[in-house]
């Protein structure tokens, strides 16, 4: 009996950890991304479901990416582009590209008129970018 009971506590156990485990490599989604002016900046922002693991690549002229891995877009309306050429801002096209892959990631460019400074901003599930005007 004490040999059953032992059994199912570390069956418990390690099926707790296991479930623990999943929902850290559970795959978040892109459900928004959005662009704002300011007085002072033009904001460029991604919501998710949940917070997640990015990185920004500003190494090229006149482009910055956002990568947000382990991410995936299920609605393809958010993957549509924002043309804001037309306002008064150094930002001038945000585009949304699904990576395939072993874990899906999400790339958003952000083209540029001109290279300006621009400061991240993250809040909780939002990740935003404020460039300069």
């Amino acid at each position: 009996m004490k040999i059953l009971q032992s059994a199912i506590l570390f069956a418990l156990l390690t099926a707790s950890t296991a479930t623990a485990q999943d929902l850290s490599a559970e795959v978040r989604d892109m459900n928004w991304v959005g662009f704002q002016q300011f007085q002072e900046a033009s904001r460029v922002f991604v919501r998710t479901t949940e917070p997640v693991k990015y990185r920004i690549d500003a190494s090229k002229p006149g482009l910055v990416e956002i990568t947000l891995e382990n991410t995936d877009v299920t609605k393809r309306i958010n993957t549509l582009p924002l043309d804001t050429r037309y306002f008064d801002s150094p930002v001038r096209m945000v585009s949304v590209e699904i990576l395939e892959g072993v874990s899906p990631s999400v790339r958003i460019r952000i083209t540029l008129s001109e290279d300006v400074g621009f400061k991240e901003v993250q809040s909780d599930n939002v990740i935003a970018l404020d460039f300069e005007r």
